[in-house]
Parts: C-alpha cells; structure tokens; sequence
C-alpha cells in the first residue's frame, strides 16, 4: 500500500536508534511489516503469545491502539534490559501501531553496583508493569486492563466459534456501608468482596477487573449464558451467606449481577458495547428488587 510506504519511509530516521521496528494490527495481533533483528520474536515472551492468540498483561501496543497515543515499557530477559516504544498511526483508514524495540541493558542499569547485578532495576520494571494494569485497592485488573484485554478476546471468541460471557457485579446499597461506618471500612470490605470473586473464577482461563467504584466486570472464556449465569448465582450465594468481619462487627451484604453473553460478530463489537449491555441486565436485576441475577 502507497500509505504504508509512506510510512516505512519515515521510519528509515529510528534504523540506527532501534533494532527491531514492526507494523502491527495489535487487536488481531497481526505483523505486517518487520525491519531488523528477529530475535525479538524468539527471546521476548509476549510476542510468543501472538502465535498463541493470547495477550501479554500489559501490551504496549493495545494501549497506544485503544489510547491513541505513544506508549513506552520496559521489559526484561536473562539479564537483558528492553525498551519497546508504541505509535498509532493511520494507514488506509485504520488505525495501526508502529513499534520500536531496542535492548537498553547497558544504558538503564549503569551505575548499579556489580553485586546487585540490576535487581533494583528489574524489581523496579516488574513493578511499574504491575501496577499499570492493577486497582490499588483490590488488586483485581483495573479498568485500562478492561479496555485492553477485552477486544482482544472478543476477537478471539469470534476467531474460535467460541461463546464468551460477561459478568458485571454490584454490591448492593453499598453507600450505606460507607455512610455508616466510613469509607475505611468500606475499603475493607471492598479488599476482602474482591478476593471472594476470585475465588469463582478459573485461574488463567478468567479474568476479574474492578470496573470502577463497588462495581466489578468478570470475562469467563468459552463459557454460555447458561454457565456464566451457574457461575453469577454461586457468587451472589457465597456472597449472601458470607459475614464481613470488620473490627470485630459483622456486617452483611448482598450483590446484583448482570450477564450477557456474546456469541458470533463479536469482533465487531467494542467495549462501550459489551458493558452497555450487560449493564442493562444489572440495572434490571437492580430494578426488579436486588439480590439477582438477571
């Protein structure tokens, strides 16, 4: 295409800054041009997860695609430092993200003593990729990870022929507790509510985020209305049969859940969509009393 010619041209200026440049559609995770060193896609793990259609926690390039804006991160391997750049552009019409990697080993860790051979360095980057994605209070996945990981399994739901469910939980009078016995307790029993969601779900096949304030989205892989609605009642039973021990009180609480399940033409569709319409099945669970699933 003349567009993306155009493009490579502009980028022969980062040859001898980086050593890997590439052009990838992220939400189909598809490469459609390359320039460099290969060994990237060999050593850097998140790439191996491309040929498995599976994302990496924190993709560089979903969120320059989804934020429209230039992302950095920084990765490591066996000693090694990366540094990997993402840039949105416009080729025909579409939105693709241009992505520049280069090894920073020796640049980013000069000055850190021989013995602690960049550990403080690597605990630093494992932390700072950790809490882009996290909620500080619960650590579920935030909403970023939501707007991140979501469109990518939609597509992958679609690729598959698979059904894929989505779960949005809201405690229910959940202000009063707050009123009641301050947002501190409130916290708490956020912290602990969170834990409890977890503990319903399949561990690397699931996923739960905090979507924002007391309300919390769970994504359940090849899963039908049928077994993500089993999947919400046991919720919303554990949930009503738990006591919250706070400061030696209990305190007691209900949730609403809606489901939706999306099944064919759902790489269509984008996440304002998919909340949107599981949130009209909570808003009714809400409406028609509480305590449901709807």
């Amino acid at each position: 295409m003349q567009e993306l010619d155009i493009v490579l041209d502009k980028l022969h200026i980062f040859e001898k800054l980086y050593d890997v440049m590439r052009i990838v559609d992220p939400i189909r995770k598809k490469v459609l041009e390359l320039k460099g060193d290969q060994f990237f896609d060999a050593d850097i793990p998140c790439y191996k997860l491309w040929k498995k259609r599976e994302l990496c926690e924190n993709c560089i390039s979903i969120r320059a695609f989804n934020e429209d804006d230039a992302i950095y991160r920084l990765e490591h391997k066996e000693g090694h430092i990366y540094m990997f750049t993402g840039i949105p552009v416009i080729i025909h019409g579409k939105r693709l993200v241009v992505e520049l990697l280069k090894e920073a080993t020796k640049s980013l860790i000069m000055g850190i003593d021989k013995e602690s051979q960049g550990s403080e360095a690597y605990t630093m980057i494992e932390y700072m990729n950790r809490i882009a994605i996290r909620d500080p209070l619960t650590d579920l996945y935030n909403r970023r990870y939501i707007n991140e990981r979501l469109p990518v399994d939609l597509l992958n739901a679609s690729t598959r022929g698979e059904p894929l469910s989505i779960i949005l939980a809201d405690i229910d009078f959940f202000k009063n507790i707050n009123d009641t016995y301050g947002h501190a307790i409130g916290d708490e029993i956020l912290k602990e509510f969170a834990g409890q969601l977890k503990g319903y779900i399949r561990e690397g096949k699931d996923w739960v985020a905090r979507y924002g304030g007391e309300e919390f989205l769970i994504c359940l892989s090849n899963t039908d209305t049928k077994g993500a609605k089993k999947v919400a009642e046991r919720m919303r039973r554990g949930i009503e049969k738990k006591q919250f021990i706070i400061d030696g009180g209990a305190i007691s609480l209900t949730c609403s859940f809606g489901v939706y399940m999306v099944y064919g033409g759902a790489e269509d569709m984008t996440v304002e969509d998919v909340v949107g319409l599981v949130d009209k099945r909570l808003y009714k669970a809400k409406r028609l009393g509480r305590n449901r699933v709807q």
